[in-house]
């Protein structure tokens, strides 16, 4: 077992919006096994420490420091990388990635930044509006026949496969995602969740100012579509700033006009 400071430590499970307390405590007990340390919950609708403790054994350390959150965003605001998990496909285009080919992705970025792995209600799953938070997906292959899987049990294969690309790094092919689609060098970090959400204010802002009078829905379409092509280009800090910027000043140069 690797002694140096593991980046698993930098890895963030997002539950949003768990209704069972069961699968927050096997979910515990999961991180527990797989040297995983930061559970941040979005509208739990119970979070009962003693229950936990109860279900999930010799935990106490990992419950005490699970964190709540009354927003996705607040949740996020520190996180760069951030993925979602789903197992249903999704209107709009974004990378998806099994497990196994996601964790040495996660593992490298997290080297010097926080990652969030986002997981949705266990009855249906992340929203669109989720979704349209993460960079990308992970989906675990199953059967066509039953493809769902519980929500602890997705938790327990993704972590799984961290723990393998951290402990065994070289025990069998390498699976990553093609070079234009790779996260960037681990000496880089992506925009956090907060530097992201004043880019996508600023895209929201510059729409309505050139569409005043456009149809709410139509430009609620064109906002998800701009910010999924924003996330699939990975922008560092610096660069979200100054496009921060020069969105707010074309909408002021919009409203103006």
């Amino acid at each position: 077992m690797p002694m140096q400071p593991s980046p698993l430590d930098r890895v963030a499970l997002v539950l949003y919006q768990p209704q069972d307390v069961v699968n927050v405590a096997a979910i515990i007990r999961v991180m527990s096994n797989f040297g995983l340390s930061d559970l941040r919950l979005v509208e739990p609708a119970a979070f009962d420490p003693h229950r936990i403790a109860g279900i999930a054994h010799h935990t106490e350390p990992l419950i005490a420091r699970t964190r709540r959150f009354p927003t996705l965003e607040a949740a996020l605001a520190d996180c760069g990388l951030t993925l979602g998990t789903t197992g249903r496909p999704r209107e709009t285009e974004r990378q998806v990635l099994p497990p196994r080919a996601a964790a040495p992705m996660i593992l490298d970025q997290a080297r010097t930044q926080r990652v969030a792995i986002l997981f949705g209600p266990e009855r249906d799953g992340l929203p669109n509006a989720a979704l349209d938070l993460c960079h990308g997906v992970i989906t675990i292959p199953t059967h066509p026949f039953n493809r769902s899987l519980n929500l602890a049990q997705a938790a327990l294969v993704i972590a799984y496969e961290l723990w393998m690309a951290w402990t065994q790094p070289n025990d069998g092919p390498a699976h990553r995602p093609p070079a234009a689609a790779a996260p960037p060098d681990a000496t880089e970090s992506l925009a956090t969740g907060a530097e992201r959400e004043a880019l996508f204010a600023a895209v929201d802002e510059l729409l309505s100012a050139l569409y005043p009078g456009g149809s709410p829905g139509r430009r609620s379409s064109a906002a998800a579509r701009l910010r999924a092509l924003l996330l699939r280009a990975q922008p560092r800090p610096e660069e979200a700033r100054a496009l921060t910027n020069l969105l707010r000043h074309a909408a002021r140069t919009g409203r103006r006009s």
